[in-house]
């Protein structure tokens, strides 16, 4: 579907000079890499750890990088973190009653003192693991670097032999072959002096050596790497461990790395293969767009590299945290006012359950720590959700307007809510999603106060308009904190339906009839920011559209008025311009396009992203590295959360099941002529696969998961097709009883 009014031929006219443009106007760095559907390449040198191949398990992680005969292994492990808040953090005046006075009194010294200083007078950071120094043979330099996203293996092409490296997925090691004779040396960061640490023990034998760090807390770990030479080459294999799994981490390390010696190459990386054929194939895209297609499979592979289970989800920089003698930039935090629910936003469509319960199994496991927060800053009984937090949980402070903001645990119930619509699990509903966002909704509103029978919050912001001060509050309810809360009522309504909670029913109606609306432009009829205030200029977050995307509780089929409401709400923000944008705006503003039907904007700002804030491994900086006016911000800090975005407008284009309906490619551009996907999730339990050709979709195939019906707009439109089961119609609905197991075949005439 296309939204533009131009002439057919100057419409090509126009796509062929925009092409044209995007490859003439390219990162310099990455003008002599090459991409593949599935891999990448780049050629040597790679002076830069942000440049590196990253690899990683879940809880560990590698970058990949090096010149001429020196190859770097920059190392990071998930549960490395210095938890030590200032003395202020733990005041009793640090409350939610002495933010609300100082607002009153515009005391912003004793503001700053409890709410913002706090962030960077305290230790608290993700701390950086270390470096493996790999010192080839003489003669034996780097020529190019290879990542293979099925296999997960990078390889290191040189003057004499490959050098092949993998993160085992099955086993807490990682394994390199080397050319005989290279040596090898672990390095401590640098950055560690800035904490205080004392110096790290290093354990050397012929074989192996061992760093063992202590902190100024109880945590204490290590890496080690031990290796055996076997005819020309070296398998090198590298562990880690910590105290918190019990017993001494440096021999735990070592034990670690000598097993995976011993079962070797062949054994483990067969194992690592088959975990990650598994993954990669859950579900796939295919676009007529090749760095797009390359972008989308990468990002895929960082969820599998960066996530599982039973490891910590990503923060900013996830397991790839900064090695360049600095602590992480954003002390490498969880933010929870966009950047950890949107770094978490695509693995559902996707269906990759082992990335993502990464997420829900983490605020699950912190409700003990949200509760003392909710206790102690609010003096409440339940659980708040800090804006921006340690590993622990703990309110790191820093732009109070946001960090103490009241509305940011229910944007990560959103995460728990989307699980339950695509897998209808109902377990996970029960002892999982409604009690957590019930937790979280009842601590929200009780810091609401009632006037003319609705409910305004105390205090309200909107990420992250006006900066981080005091004119960062705005007249209750901003758009942002007003779709979260309606957003959520609606959310608990259906779910306490689900679970045959009549009382809990009846509550969470009467809460919702108390709900202000959102509010409106009489003017441009887009959503404001809050009651007065325009979105009249380029702005990097898009926190009053919410409602829009993620929530869909304002969408296109609502009927007309809600339909031009979004429409001139995501208009609006395209058309301000991207001079104030970084990266994530991109695929933030390509997601909304796609939610609003607007085709050919979501695939140029995907192109525009891809081309001009990505590094030549593909990670997401904020600012503009083609320094072609994309945005007026061309700093070069990564974070992750837009690569996520990216994927997510990749699915949002392709299949959209918000409202309980099915809507198959409802926002491919003409451009894309030829796509499909594979086994894509869709709210209501159904795994959806479709085909288009020629701009016209010619075959849709969708299983049900569970007893439901099926509610799918035409994806042929006015065309005759063929389908295996019966169905009767709503308007442009069919509508299918389909039973658990059942396969639903639909092809064009």
């Amino acid at each position: 579907m296309t939204q533009s009014f131009t002439p057919p031929l100057l419409l090509v006219c126009f796509l062929l000079l925009a092409q044209l443009h995007a490859e003439v106007i390219t990162a310099p760095e990455r003008a002599h890499d090459t991409f593949t559907a599935d891999s990448l390449t780049l050629p040597a040198p790679i002076k830069r750890w942000d440049n590196a191949l990253p690899l990683g398990n879940g809880l560990t992680g590698g970058l990949l990088w090096g010149e001429g005969s020196e190859l770097r292994l920059s190392l990071d492990r998930g549960d490395l973190w210095d938890e030590r808040g200032n003395a202020e953090v733990y005041d009793p005046k640090r409350s939610y009653e002495t933010l609300l006075q100082n607002i009153q009194d515009k005391d912003t010294r004793t503001w700053k003192k409890y709410f913002d200083t706090t962030y960077f007078k305290s230790k608290w950071t993700k701390i950086p693991g270390g470096r493996l120094v790999i010192s080839l043979p003489d003669g034996t330099t780097s020529k190019r670097f290879h990542l293979d996203f099925p296999s997960a293996t990078a390889e290191v092409q040189t003057t004499t032999q490959a050098v092949q490296m993998f993160f085992s997925a099955a086993s807490p090691v990682a394994l390199a072959r080397v050319p005989a004779g290279s040596t090898f040396e672990l390095l401590r960061p640098d950055s560690l002096d800035s904490l205080g640490y004392p110096p790290a023990d290093f354990s050397r034998s012929d074989h192996g050596i061992t760093y063992t760090q202590e902190t100024a807390e109880k945590l204490v770990y290590a890496f080690a790497v031990e290796w055996k030479t076997l005819e020309n080459q070296t398998l090198v294999a590298i562990a880690s461990a910590s105290n918190e799994q019990g017993g001494t981490p440096s021999e735990l390390a070592r034990a670690q790395a000598l097993a995976a010696l011993s079962a070797g190459w062949d054994k483990l990386h067969a194992a690592h293969l088959e975990w990650w054929k598994a993954f990669y194939h859950t579900s796939t895209v295919q676009l007529p767009a090749p760095r797009l297609q390359t972008h989308y499979n990468l990002v895929k592979y960082f969820y599998g590299s960066a996530s599982r289970a039973d490891a910590p989800p990503m923060p900013l920089q996830g397991i790839w945290t900064a090695d360049e003698g600095k602590l992480p930039p954003w002390k490498g935090d969880y933010h929870n006012d966009l950047n950890t629910q949107m770094t978490y936003v695509a693995w559902q469509a996707a269906g990759l359950k082992e990335s993502g319960m990464s997420y829900l199994n983490f605020y699950l496991s912190r409700l003990p720590q949200f509760r003392k927060y909710g206790k102690d800053f609010f003096g409440l009984d339940t659980a708040m959700v800090p804006g921006v937090m340690t590993l622990q949980g703990q309110a790191m402070g820093g732009w109070p307007p946001y960090a103490m903001g009241l509305t940011a645990g229910l944007w990560n119930g959103h995460a728990f809510y989307q699980y339950w619509k695509t897998s209808q699990d109902p377990v996970f509903l029960s002892q999982n999603a409604y009690p957590f966002l019930a937790e979280i909704a009842t601590s929200t509103l009780a810091l609401t106060k009632e006037k003319n029978g609705k409910l305004y919050l105390i205090t309200s912001s909107s990420p992250e308009w006006n900066g981080g001060g005091m004119r960062a509050y705005l007249t209750p309810n901003s758009n942002f904190d007003q779709a979260l809360l309606t957003w959520s009522l609606l959310a608990l309504k259906e779910m306490a339906q689900e679970l045959d909670k009549t009382d809990d029913f009846n509550q969470w109606e009467a809460l919702l009839q108390q709900m202000p609306p959102l509010q409106v432009s009489a003017e441009s009829n887009a959503l404001l920011i809050s009651k007065g205030i325009e979105f009249k200029h380029s702005h990097r977050h898009f926190s009053h559209a919410l409602a829009i995307h993620p929530l869909g509780i304002l969408n296109i089929d609502q009927g007309s008025a809600e339909k031009e409401q979004v429409r001139a709400t995501v208009r609006q923000i395209i058309d301000n311009g991207s001079r104030a944008w970084t990266g994530y705006s991109f695929t933030w503003a390509a997601s909304l396009a796609a939610r609003a039907g607007f085709a050919d904007d979501a695939a140029r700002l995907l192109s525009d992203f891809e081309r001009g804030f990505v590094t030549r491994n593909g990670f997401h900086v904020n600012g503009d590295q083609t320094r072609s006016g994309l945005s007026k911000l061309v700093y070069r800090p990564f974070t992750l959360e837009g690569n996520f975005l990216f994927m997510d407008a990749v699915q949002e284009m392709l299949l959209q099941s918000w409202g309980n309906k099915v809507r198959i490619f409802p926002a491919v551009p003409d451009s894309w002529r030829d796509s499909s996907f594979k086994d894509l999730r869709a709210e209501g339990g159904f795994i959806v696969s479709a085909k288009r050709k020629n701009c016209k979709t010619i075959e849709v195939t969708i299983t049900a998961t569970t007893d439901s019906t099926l509610r799918l707009r035409n994806p042929f439109k006015n065309s005759p097709f063929k389908s295996n089961y019966p169905h009767t119609t709503e308007g442009d609905l069919l509508v299918f009883p389909l039973k658990a197991g059942d396969t639903l075949e639909l092809q064009s005439i």
